[in-house]
């Protein structure tokens, strides 16, 4: 039984290990109403794409 569960837990960790996104992540636009960010705000994003 400790081999079963010992075996279940590796399975799980090898099929969680596989669900990460590689590269950076991009802000979805609002849903809803215009971006109201500044201009500061939104730098680093800019810097992330010309980088």
């Amino acid at each position: 039984m400790k081999r079963l569960a010992t075996l279940a837990v590796m399975m799980a960790a090898f099929a969680l290990s596989a669900c990460g996104v590689r590269g950076g992540l991009e802000r979805p636009p609002p849903v809803w109403g215009e971006d109201q960010r500044t201009q500061s705000e939104r730098a680093h994003e800019q810097q992330d794409d010309e980088g």
